[in-house]
């Protein structure tokens, strides 16, 4: 299977519960839909956490060796999934095949610490699609999220973060944006954008390629005889290029240039448009780096909390 096949073809679902997991479930649906037989499976993912052991640890010397290990703990476990796990995780299918998935699922129930637990299992999955806290970036850090240590994470999946926004709204590939730099992971984005977008035919009504001129860097690249809004146009036109070649009209795709801060112009541009799905690269970094030096990635995302952000992972 070469490159471009193995983008969204296989899905990781992390579950908490099924009460959070309608919007989850909704999105899935919509990727199915523009898909189709495309997708080789779905897995519904739940990390326990350790959760069986703290409901009966105060019950028993700790100083028990092998305490993990031993008959009493197996059975503990297994009621646990029994009467706790599974049966939230069949509600969550029922709410994939509820919402339109018709692709194979399967159900994942791994004990451990979440973000290493999915990250682990990410490697054989193209996609992640999960739910967002909404913390602010320094709270992420210091407190924790699941969805912040994923993203910190050198994890090759793209990960597919679930909008906020509540009750009956159009798809959200109607309105797609689409950042463009001509960096490898932007140019990512963008072909991931065509692959699945290329599947919905009529219901895209409007794709949007916004290139910022940035204007922390605008002075020196002008200093070295570069002219960046020449290479914006030519960063623009090789991606109106890859979505055509997807099977997207063409009048359909509009351009936006403007110049300023990447992440303060992109929020406002994806913040006028209440309902979108926005494509953009997503670039390895460590949380202490992301807090000191920027990412426009993770600025969008705590912006544009009601939004749908799709953060591609460059092959």
């Amino acid at each position: 299977m070469t490159m471009k096949n193995k983008m969204v073809s296989n899905f990781l679902l992390p579950v908490d519960g099924p009460e959070t997991f309608a919007r989850t479930a909704r999105l899935m649906g919509m990727v199915d839909a523009g898909l189709g037989s495309r997708i080789e499976k779905v897995s519904l993912l739940h990390v326990m956490a350790g959760k069986y052991l703290s409901t009966h640890m105060a019950n028993v010397d700790v100083r028990t060796e092998f305490i993990l290990a031993s008959e009493l703990f197996k059975r503990l476990k297994k009621q646990h999934i029994r009467e706790q796990i599974a049966p939230k995780m069949q509600e969550a299918e029922q709410l994939l095949r509820k919402a339109g998935v018709r692709a194979p699922i399967d159900i994942l129930i791994e004990d451990g610490e979440p973000v290493q637990r999915i990250a682990a299992i990410a490697g054989g999955y193209s996609t992640i699609i999960m739910e967002r806290r909404g913390l602010s970036p320094m709270k992420e850090v210091l407190v924790g999220s699941v969805t912040a240590g994923l993203l910190h994470r050198d994890i090759h999946a793209s990960v597919y973060l679930v909008g906020r926004i509540e009750g009956k709204t159009p798809c959200p590939a109607c309105c797609c944006l689409i950042p463009v730099d001509g960096s490898v992971h932007g140019n990512a984005a963008v072909a991931e954008a065509a692959v699945l977008l290329g599947g919905y035919g009529s219901t895209v009504k409007e794709v949007i390629l916004v290139h910022v001129l940035d204007a922390s860097r605008y002075g020196e690249e002008v200093s070295q005889g570069k002219i960046p809004a020449k290479a914006g146009d030519l960063f623009l036109a090789e991606a109106r290029k890859m979505l055509l070649d997807g099977g997207m009209p063409e009048n359909i795709i509009s351009e936006v240039v403007r110049f300023g801060d990447p992440a303060t112009v992109l929020a406002e541009e994806i913040n006028k448009r209440p309902s979108c799905l926005v494509f953009m690269g997503r670039r390895g970094r460590n949380a202490v780096r992301e807090i000191f030096m920027g990412s426009v990635s993770r600025r969008i995302v705590h912006r544009c909390p009601d939004h749908f952000v799709a953060l591609v992972t460059a092959p």
